[in-house]
Protein backbone atom coordinates (compact mmCIF):
# COMPACT_ATOMS: atom_id res chain seq x y z
CA UNK A 1 0.00 0.00 0.00
CA UNK A 2 2.93 2.18 0.53
CA UNK A 3 4.29 1.60 -2.63
CA UNK A 4 0.80 2.83 -4.16
CA UNK A 5 0.74 5.96 -2.31
CA UNK A 6 3.63 6.97 -3.51
CA UNK A 7 2.90 6.86 -7.21
CA UNK A 8 -0.60 9.00 -6.81
CA UNK A 9 -0.63 12.09 -7.47
CA UNK A 10 0.00 14.89 -4.42
CA UNK A 11 -3.46 16.01 -4.89
CA UNK A 12 -5.11 12.58 -4.42
CA UNK A 13 -3.01 11.76 -1.21
CA UNK A 14 -4.30 15.18 0.00
CA UNK A 15 -8.13 14.09 -0.52
CA UNK A 16 -7.53 10.36 0.74
CA UNK A 17 -9.73 10.07 4.38
CA UNK A 18 -7.99 9.82 7.72
CA UNK A 19 -10.19 7.83 9.85
CA UNK A 20 -9.70 9.48 13.78
CA UNK A 21 -8.99 7.56 16.73
CA UNK A 22 -8.43 8.87 20.71
CA UNK A 23 -6.59 7.05 23.18
CA UNK A 24 -7.12 7.85 26.68
CA UNK A 25 -4.65 6.39 29.27
CA UNK A 26 -3.16 8.43 32.41
CA UNK A 27 -0.03 7.01 31.22
CA UNK A 28 1.62 9.88 29.25
CA UNK A 29 4.31 7.64 27.99
CA UNK A 30 1.86 4.91 27.00
CA UNK A 31 0.36 7.44 24.72
CA UNK A 32 3.16 8.76 22.88
CA UNK A 33 4.34 5.07 21.90
CA UNK A 34 1.06 4.79 20.44
CA UNK A 35 0.79 7.86 18.71
CA UNK A 36 4.29 7.46 17.09
CA UNK A 37 2.90 4.14 16.02
CA UNK A 38 -0.07 4.92 14.58
CA UNK A 39 -0.30 8.43 13.50
CA UNK A 40 1.05 7.41 10.28
CA UNK A 41 -2.28 5.34 9.54
CA UNK A 42 -4.98 7.52 11.72
CA UNK A 43 -5.36 11.10 12.98
CA UNK A 44 -4.53 10.01 16.39
CA UNK A 45 -6.12 12.09 19.38
CA UNK A 46 -4.80 11.33 23.05
CA UNK A 47 -5.70 12.56 26.83
CA UNK A 48 -4.50 11.22 30.16
CA UNK A 49 -7.96 11.78 31.51
CA UNK A 50 -11.61 10.99 30.41
CA UNK A 51 -13.08 14.06 31.20
CA UNK A 52 -11.05 16.26 28.78
CA UNK A 53 -11.72 12.91 26.40
CA UNK A 54 -14.82 14.02 26.16
CA UNK A 55 -14.27 17.52 25.28
CA UNK A 56 -12.28 16.01 22.40
CA UNK A 57 -15.23 13.74 21.45
CA UNK A 58 -16.93 17.00 21.20
CA UNK A 59 -15.08 18.72 18.96
CA UNK A 60 -13.58 16.21 17.03
CA UNK A 61 -15.34 13.53 14.26
CA UNK A 62 -14.13 10.68 16.03
CA UNK A 63 -14.62 7.00 14.88
CA UNK A 64 -12.99 4.86 17.30
CA UNK A 65 -12.13 5.29 21.28
CA UNK A 66 -9.43 2.92 23.20
CA UNK A 67 -9.11 3.13 26.68
CA UNK A 68 -7.43 1.89 29.72
CA UNK A 69 -9.86 -0.04 32.38
CA UNK A 70 -7.43 1.44 35.07
CA UNK A 71 -7.50 5.41 35.58
CA UNK A 72 -7.67 7.30 38.71
CA UNK A 73 -10.79 9.59 37.37
CA UNK A 74 -12.98 7.01 36.06
CA UNK A 75 -13.01 3.41 35.12
CA UNK A 76 -12.54 3.12 31.28
CA UNK A 77 -15.89 1.07 31.54
CA UNK A 78 -17.21 3.60 33.33
CA UNK A 79 -16.00 6.00 30.50
CA UNK A 80 -17.90 4.46 27.57
CA UNK A 81 -20.97 4.38 29.53
CA UNK A 82 -20.89 7.58 30.05
CA UNK A 83 -20.05 8.64 26.57
CA UNK A 84 -23.12 5.94 24.72
CA UNK A 85 -25.64 7.88 24.91
CA UNK A 86 -23.99 10.54 22.93
CA UNK A 87 -21.67 8.41 20.59
CA UNK A 88 -23.62 5.19 19.86
CA UNK A 89 -21.36 5.02 16.64
CA UNK A 90 -18.07 4.90 17.53
CA UNK A 91 -16.21 1.60 18.34
CA UNK A 92 -14.96 1.28 21.88
CA UNK A 93 -12.16 -1.24 22.70
CA UNK A 94 -10.81 -1.21 26.45
CA UNK A 95 -6.87 -2.12 27.07
CA UNK A 96 -6.48 -3.69 30.87
CA UNK A 97 -3.81 -6.30 32.16
CA UNK A 98 -6.67 -8.63 33.54
CA UNK A 99 -8.80 -10.98 32.01
CA UNK A 100 -12.52 -10.83 33.75
CA UNK A 101 -14.88 -12.82 31.41
CA UNK A 102 -17.92 -11.54 33.64
CA UNK A 103 -16.04 -7.51 33.15
CA UNK A 104 -16.61 -8.63 29.67
CA UNK A 105 -20.08 -9.94 29.48
CA UNK A 106 -20.69 -6.40 31.57
CA UNK A 107 -18.90 -4.01 29.14
CA UNK A 108 -21.00 -5.66 26.03
CA UNK A 109 -24.18 -5.15 27.20
CA UNK A 110 -23.59 -1.87 29.35
CA UNK A 111 -21.00 0.09 27.32
CA UNK A 112 -21.24 -1.13 23.81
CA UNK A 113 -17.05 -2.48 23.80
CA UNK A 114 -16.24 -3.96 20.16
CA UNK A 115 -13.21 -5.67 21.83
CA UNK A 116 -11.28 -6.34 24.75
CA UNK A 117 -7.44 -6.09 24.35
CA UNK A 118 -5.20 -7.34 27.87
CA UNK A 119 -1.90 -5.45 27.64
CA UNK A 120 1.03 -5.41 26.74
CA UNK A 121 -0.29 -5.45 23.72
CA UNK A 122 1.86 -5.63 20.54
CA UNK A 123 2.06 -3.63 17.01
CA UNK A 124 0.28 -6.41 14.83
CA UNK A 125 -2.04 -7.11 17.45
CA UNK A 126 -3.46 -3.19 17.51
CA UNK A 127 -3.29 -2.48 14.06
CA UNK A 128 -5.12 -5.55 12.96
CA UNK A 129 -7.79 -4.75 15.99
CA UNK A 130 -8.07 -1.14 14.81
CA UNK A 131 -8.74 -2.33 10.96
CA UNK A 132 -11.29 -4.49 12.20
CA UNK A 133 -12.58 -1.55 14.39
CA UNK A 134 -12.99 1.10 11.29
CA UNK A 135 -14.15 -2.28 8.88
CA UNK A 136 -17.23 -2.75 11.25
CA UNK A 137 -17.31 1.21 11.73
CA UNK A 138 -18.08 1.24 7.98
CA UNK A 139 -19.91 -1.43 8.08
CA UNK A 140 -22.48 0.37 10.43
CA UNK A 141 -22.55 3.34 8.08
CA UNK A 142 -23.55 1.32 5.01
CA UNK A 143 -26.09 -0.86 6.86
CA UNK A 144 -28.23 2.05 7.51
CA UNK A 145 -30.14 1.93 4.34
CA UNK A 146 -30.70 -2.47 5.74
CA UNK A 147 -32.10 -0.71 8.90
CA UNK A 148 -34.40 1.82 7.24
CA UNK A 149 -35.88 -1.29 5.88
CA UNK A 150 -36.94 -2.75 9.00
CA UNK A 151 -38.14 0.82 10.40
CA UNK A 152 -40.18 1.27 7.54
CA UNK A 153 -41.29 -2.76 8.50
CA UNK A 154 -42.27 -1.49 11.77
CA UNK A 155 -44.29 1.48 10.54
CA UNK A 156 -46.19 -0.36 8.19
CA UNK A 157 -46.36 -2.45 11.41
CA UNK A 158 -48.04 0.23 13.45
CA UNK A 159 -50.27 1.04 11.24
CA UNK A 160 -52.24 -2.36 11.13
CA UNK A 161 -52.15 -2.35 14.60
CA UNK A 162 -54.59 -0.58 16.83
CA UNK A 163 -53.30 -0.27 20.06
CA UNK A 164 -50.00 0.37 20.95
CA UNK A 165 -48.53 1.40 23.86
CA UNK A 166 -45.01 3.38 24.21
CA UNK A 167 -43.65 0.83 26.33
CA UNK A 168 -44.04 -1.90 23.19
CA UNK A 169 -42.60 0.65 21.13
CA UNK A 170 -39.36 1.20 23.53
CA UNK A 171 -39.16 -2.51 23.37
CA UNK A 172 -39.32 -2.72 19.67
CA UNK A 173 -36.82 -0.01 19.44
CA UNK A 174 -34.24 -1.82 22.14
CA UNK A 175 -34.60 -5.32 20.21
CA UNK A 176 -33.75 -3.63 16.86
CA UNK A 177 -30.82 -2.42 18.06
CA UNK A 178 -29.52 -5.39 19.88
CA UNK A 179 -29.93 -7.34 16.83
CA UNK A 180 -28.08 -4.56 14.43
CA UNK A 181 -25.10 -4.67 17.54
CA UNK A 182 -25.00 -8.60 17.46
CA UNK A 183 -24.61 -8.92 13.83
CA UNK A 184 -22.12 -6.15 13.36
CA UNK A 185 -20.10 -7.59 16.05
CA UNK A 186 -20.26 -11.16 14.85
CA UNK A 187 -18.98 -9.73 11.19
CA UNK A 188 -16.41 -8.11 12.96
CA UNK A 189 -15.27 -11.46 14.91
CA UNK A 190 -14.62 -13.29 11.46
CA UNK A 191 -11.61 -13.40 10.51
CA UNK A 192 -11.16 -10.87 7.23
CA UNK A 193 -9.55 -11.97 4.19
CA UNK A 194 -6.15 -10.39 5.02
CA UNK A 195 -5.79 -12.43 8.11
CA UNK A 196 -6.25 -16.21 6.42
CA UNK A 197 -4.21 -14.98 3.48
CA UNK A 198 -1.74 -14.45 6.25
CA UNK A 199 -2.24 -17.98 8.25
CA UNK A 200 -3.14 -20.26 4.44
CA UNK A 201 -1.92 -20.56 1.92
CA UNK A 202 -5.24 -20.47 0.49
CA UNK A 203 -8.40 -20.26 1.44
CA UNK A 204 -12.25 -19.56 1.49
CA UNK A 205 -15.07 -18.97 3.89
CA UNK A 206 -18.96 -19.06 3.56
CA UNK A 207 -20.87 -17.00 6.33
CA UNK A 208 -24.37 -17.11 5.38
CA UNK A 209 -27.25 -16.40 8.27
CA UNK A 210 -30.80 -17.30 8.53
CA UNK A 211 -31.31 -13.45 10.20
CA UNK A 212 -29.12 -10.63 10.59
CA UNK A 213 -27.53 -12.28 13.67
CA UNK A 214 -25.74 -15.85 13.69
CA UNK A 215 -25.39 -18.57 16.17
CA UNK A 216 -22.00 -19.70 14.22
CA UNK A 217 -18.39 -18.12 14.10
CA UNK A 218 -15.27 -19.36 12.82
CA UNK A 219 -11.68 -18.48 15.13
CA UNK A 220 -8.65 -18.68 14.03
CA UNK A 221 -5.03 -17.92 15.35
CA UNK A 222 -1.08 -18.71 14.75
CA UNK A 223 1.35 -18.91 18.13
CA UNK A 224 4.95 -17.90 18.50
CA UNK A 225 6.72 -18.92 21.76
CA UNK A 226 9.61 -19.90 22.26
CA UNK A 227 10.48 -22.67 19.59
CA UNK A 228 6.92 -24.01 19.46
CA UNK A 229 4.77 -22.97 16.22
CA UNK A 230 0.97 -23.54 16.30
CA UNK A 231 -2.13 -22.82 13.85
CA UNK A 232 -5.41 -23.27 15.54
CA UNK A 233 -8.89 -23.08 13.77
CA UNK A 234 -12.30 -23.55 16.00
CA UNK A 235 -15.60 -23.73 14.51
CA UNK A 236 -18.21 -23.18 17.04
CA UNK A 237 -22.51 -23.42 16.65
CA UNK A 238 -25.03 -22.92 19.30
CA UNK A 239 -28.57 -23.59 20.25
CA UNK A 240 -29.40 -20.86 21.72
CA UNK A 241 -32.90 -19.85 20.61
CA UNK A 242 -31.71 -16.94 18.66
CA UNK A 243 -29.92 -14.20 20.31
CA UNK A 244 -28.82 -15.93 22.89
CA UNK A 245 -26.38 -18.35 20.82
CA UNK A 246 -25.26 -15.32 19.25
CA UNK A 247 -24.16 -13.43 22.18
CA UNK A 248 -22.55 -16.51 23.24
CA UNK A 249 -19.95 -15.93 20.27
CA UNK A 250 -19.11 -12.71 21.51
CA UNK A 251 -18.34 -14.65 24.63
CA UNK A 252 -16.16 -17.48 23.21
CA UNK A 253 -14.07 -15.05 20.75
CA UNK A 254 -12.55 -13.59 24.50
CA UNK A 255 -12.52 -16.96 25.88
CA UNK A 256 -10.38 -18.71 22.77
CA UNK A 257 -7.91 -15.79 23.06
CA UNK A 258 -7.31 -16.04 26.87
CA UNK A 259 -6.89 -19.76 26.58
CA UNK A 260 -4.71 -20.13 23.62
CA UNK A 261 -2.38 -16.45 24.42
CA UNK A 262 -2.57 -16.74 28.03
CA UNK A 263 -2.94 -20.26 29.06
CA UNK A 264 -1.18 -21.70 26.22
CA UNK A 265 -3.58 -24.64 25.98
CA UNK A 266 -2.51 -26.66 22.81
CA UNK A 267 -4.47 -29.56 23.31
CA UNK A 268 -7.38 -30.00 20.81
CA UNK A 269 -9.61 -31.81 23.61
CA UNK A 270 -8.87 -29.91 26.39
CA UNK A 271 -9.47 -26.60 24.22
CA UNK A 272 -13.01 -28.07 24.07
CA UNK A 273 -13.58 -29.15 27.63
CA UNK A 274 -12.00 -25.77 28.88
CA UNK A 275 -14.23 -23.34 26.16
CA UNK A 276 -17.43 -25.49 27.57
CA UNK A 277 -16.50 -24.76 31.12
CA UNK A 278 -15.63 -21.26 30.82
CA UNK A 279 -18.69 -20.44 28.71
CA UNK A 280 -20.92 -22.40 31.38
CA UNK A 281 -19.56 -20.34 33.96
CA UNK A 282 -20.37 -16.96 32.45
CA UNK A 283 -23.99 -17.52 32.04
CA UNK A 284 -26.82 -17.72 33.99
CA UNK A 285 -29.30 -21.37 33.59
CA UNK A 286 -31.59 -19.10 31.46
CA UNK A 287 -28.41 -18.30 29.12
CA UNK A 288 -27.01 -21.42 28.67
CA UNK A 289 -27.17 -23.77 25.20
CA UNK A 290 -26.07 -26.59 23.85
CA UNK A 291 -22.65 -26.14 21.83
CA UNK A 292 -21.24 -27.87 18.71
CA UNK A 293 -17.55 -27.25 18.34
CA UNK A 294 -14.92 -28.30 16.40
CA UNK A 295 -10.90 -27.70 17.38
CA UNK A 296 -7.87 -28.24 14.82
CA UNK A 297 -4.63 -27.70 16.38
CA UNK A 298 -1.66 -27.61 13.58
CA UNK A 299 1.24 -28.47 15.60
CA UNK A 300 4.02 -26.69 12.69
CA UNK A 301 7.39 -28.21 14.18
CA UNK A 302 5.83 -31.80 14.29
CA UNK A 303 3.96 -31.90 11.09
CA UNK A 304 0.45 -32.88 13.01
CA UNK A 305 -2.68 -32.06 12.95
CA UNK A 306 -4.92 -32.80 16.49
CA UNK A 307 -8.23 -32.73 16.20
CA UNK A 308 -11.00 -32.93 18.87
CA UNK A 309 -14.53 -31.84 18.44
CA UNK A 310 -18.32 -32.14 19.80
CA UNK A 311 -21.06 -33.13 17.10
CA UNK A 312 -18.66 -31.77 14.21
CA UNK A 313 -16.69 -33.34 11.77
CA UNK A 314 -13.52 -32.28 10.29
CA UNK A 315 -12.65 -33.48 5.91
CA UNK A 316 -8.85 -33.87 4.91
CA UNK A 317 -8.03 -34.51 1.36
CA UNK A 318 -4.25 -35.59 0.72
CA UNK A 319 -2.81 -37.15 -2.54
CA UNK A 320 -4.77 -37.74 -5.56
CA UNK A 321 -7.55 -39.78 -4.20
CA UNK A 322 -6.71 -40.30 -0.34
CA UNK A 323 -9.54 -38.72 2.54
CA UNK A 324 -9.88 -38.97 6.10
CA UNK A 325 -13.40 -37.71 7.85
CA UNK A 326 -11.71 -37.18 11.90
CA UNK A 327 -15.39 -37.44 13.70
CA UNK A 328 -16.62 -35.47 16.55
CA UNK A 329 -17.98 -36.98 19.54
CA UNK A 330 -21.29 -36.74 21.16
CA UNK A 331 -21.26 -34.28 23.82
CA UNK A 332 -22.10 -37.59 26.50
CA UNK A 333 -18.88 -39.46 25.30
CA UNK A 334 -16.58 -36.39 24.83
CA UNK A 335 -13.68 -37.35 26.34
CA UNK A 336 -10.64 -34.82 26.70
CA UNK A 337 -7.86 -36.97 26.54
CA UNK A 338 -8.92 -38.05 23.10
CA UNK A 339 -8.01 -36.71 20.18
CA UNK A 340 -7.53 -37.88 16.32
CA UNK A 341 -4.16 -37.07 15.37
CA UNK A 342 -2.70 -37.56 12.08
CA UNK A 343 0.71 -36.36 9.94
CA UNK A 344 0.61 -33.04 7.82
CA UNK A 345 0.95 -33.87 4.39
CA UNK A 346 1.80 -31.19 1.58
CA UNK A 347 -0.58 -29.71 -0.49
CA UNK A 348 -3.80 -31.31 1.85
CA UNK A 349 -6.96 -29.65 1.80
CA UNK A 350 -8.76 -28.84 5.06
CA UNK A 351 -12.76 -28.54 5.60
CA UNK A 352 -14.02 -27.57 8.62
CA UNK A 353 -18.29 -26.77 9.19
CA UNK A 354 -21.36 -26.55 11.07
CA UNK A 355 -24.31 -28.91 9.82
CA UNK A 356 -26.03 -25.60 7.74
CA UNK A 357 -25.26 -26.78 4.38
CA UNK A 358 -26.05 -30.53 4.28
CA UNK A 359 -29.22 -29.70 6.37
CA UNK A 360 -31.07 -26.80 3.44
CA UNK A 361 -34.30 -28.14 1.98
CA UNK A 362 -35.21 -27.73 -1.36
CA UNK A 363 -38.61 -26.52 -2.50
CA UNK A 364 -40.11 -30.03 -2.09
CA UNK A 365 -38.34 -29.92 1.43
CA UNK A 366 -36.12 -33.15 0.97
CA UNK A 367 -32.58 -32.36 2.97
CA UNK A 368 -29.22 -31.89 0.55
CA UNK A 369 -27.91 -34.66 2.88
CA UNK A 370 -23.92 -35.10 4.24
CA UNK A 371 -23.40 -37.56 2.21
CA UNK A 372 -23.57 -34.91 -0.67
CA UNK A 373 -21.64 -32.88 1.11
CA UNK A 374 -18.93 -34.85 1.34
CA UNK A 375 -18.86 -36.18 -2.57
CA UNK A 376 -18.93 -32.82 -3.84
CA UNK A 377 -15.93 -31.74 -1.73
CA UNK A 378 -14.54 -34.67 -2.93
CA UNK A 379 -15.07 -33.75 -6.28
CA UNK A 380 -13.82 -29.89 -6.36
CA UNK A 381 -11.40 -30.52 -3.77
CA UNK A 382 -8.54 -29.55 -6.65
CA UNK A 383 -9.79 -26.14 -7.62
CA UNK A 384 -8.65 -23.16 -6.63
CA UNK A 385 -10.32 -22.82 -3.05
CA UNK A 386 -12.31 -19.46 -4.50
CA UNK A 387 -13.67 -21.73 -7.36
CA UNK A 388 -15.19 -23.91 -4.49
CA UNK A 389 -16.64 -21.76 -2.68
CA UNK A 390 -18.23 -20.20 -5.70
CA UNK A 391 -19.04 -23.77 -6.72
CA UNK A 392 -20.37 -24.58 -3.43
CA UNK A 393 -23.19 -20.97 -3.59
CA UNK A 394 -23.73 -22.21 -6.61
CA UNK A 395 -24.91 -25.22 -5.84
CA UNK A 396 -26.71 -23.88 -2.67
CA UNK A 397 -28.61 -21.85 -5.54
CA UNK A 398 -29.48 -24.92 -7.39
CA UNK A 399 -30.51 -27.02 -4.53
CA UNK A 400 -32.82 -24.71 -3.25
CA UNK A 401 -34.71 -23.77 -6.48
CA UNK A 402 -37.57 -21.33 -5.50
CA UNK A 403 -36.90 -21.40 -1.78
CA UNK A 404 -34.93 -18.30 -1.05
CA UNK A 405 -35.05 -18.40 2.56
CA UNK A 406 -32.46 -20.20 4.14
CA UNK A 407 -33.55 -22.97 6.78
CA UNK A 408 -30.37 -22.93 8.89
CA UNK A 409 -27.04 -20.85 9.18
CA UNK A 410 -24.22 -22.05 7.11
CA UNK A 411 -20.61 -21.36 7.98
CA UNK A 412 -17.64 -23.05 6.12
CA UNK A 413 -13.64 -23.03 5.84
CA UNK A 414 -11.68 -24.70 3.35
CA UNK A 415 -7.65 -24.11 3.69
CA UNK A 416 -4.45 -25.39 2.77
CA UNK A 417 -1.32 -24.75 4.53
Amino acid sequence: MAEIQKLLPVKANKEKKKFSLLYVDDEATNLRVFKANFRKFYNVHTSTNPIEAIEILKQENIQVIITDQRMPEMTGTRFLEKIRPDYPDVIKIILTGFTDIEAIKDGINRCGIFKYITKPWNFDEMKGMLERAIETYQQSITSEEHIKDLEDSNQELEGRVKKRTEELKEINKRLIDSIRYAGLLQQSMLPNDRYLSRQFKDHFVIFETKYLFSEEFIWTTRLHFRSEDYTVVVLIEFDGKGIVGSLKTLIADSVLGYLTHDRKIFHSGELVNELKHELDAAGSDELSCKIKVSVAVFDHNAHTLQFSGIDQDMIVFSGSTKSQVLKGDSVEHFEDAIADKIVIEPDASYYMFSNGYYNQENEDGVLFTYEKFEEMLKSIKDRPMSEQRHFLLSNLESWKGSKKNLNDDITIIGFKL
